[in-house]
């Protein structure tokens, strides 16, 4: 619920180590719904909400004042204003480019693509994620991954077959809680059962 929510904002904002949620749904992290949204713009280039998202993600990295700049008043779509406005700044051209890369390995399977994004350099997609987001989005990411594996076993191998499955499955990640680490660990009670801890705070206990 919301409090549970919260006391994990209020501690990272504190500068307190926390473990995050020991329950996720993966559709609702932002990490996953910048990489739905990223599939969305590339599957159909005229979705400009969904591509406005997936720019302003970890992914490119621009921010409100990049897309203020490209687009109100465009004629095209937003990708089209990016291309054009990518010829006389930096930032947008490495945006464009990426956008591009994209484009090209869209085609491959789903897991292929994500493992391609993501990657493992210190500049990949996930380096960039776990920059803005903290280490505990490697959960959704690595459950993402895995998540594709197991559709291309199942079904055709598309990315527009996968996002589909994924949205539908409404999967619900638990996380391993009991590997013993400097933070806080925010929990439900019945998350918590068999585990110990030297001090623990019981919060929200009086609604129903």
């Amino acid at each position: 619920g919301s409090a549970f929510d919260a006391v994990i904002q209020t501690l990272k904002r504190a500068g307190i180590p926390v473990a995050g949620a020991d329950r996720l749904k993966l559709t609702e992290h932002i990490a996953i719904i910048d990489l739905m949204n990223l599939a969305d713009a590339l599957l159909l280039p005229q979705d400009d909400l969904a591509l406005a998202v997936a720019l302003k993600s970890p992914l490119f990295g621009l921010i409100d004042d990049d897309l203020l700049r490209i687009a109100p008043g465009r004629q095209g779509s937003l990708r089209d204003a990016l291309a054009e406005a990518a010829a006389s700044d930096a930032r947008l051209k490495s945006a464009h480019d990426h956008l591009d890369a994209c484009a090209k390995h869209a085609a491959q399977t789903p897991f292929s693509f994500y493992a391609w994004l993501l990657g493992g350099d210190v500049d990949s997609g996930r380096a960039k994620i776990l920059r803005r987001l903290g280490l505990e989005a490697n959960d959704a990411l690595d459950e993402f991954l895995e998540l594709a594996l197991t559709y291309e076993a199942k079904a055709p191998a598309s990315l527009q077959g996968f996002i589909a499955w994924l949205r539908a499955a409404d999967t619900e990640v638990k996380r391993d809680m009991e590997i013993a680490r400097d933070e806080v660990r925010v929990m439900t009670v019945h998350g918590a059962k068999g585990l110990e801890a030297a001090v623990v705070f019981l919060i929200d206990t009086t609604s129903s």
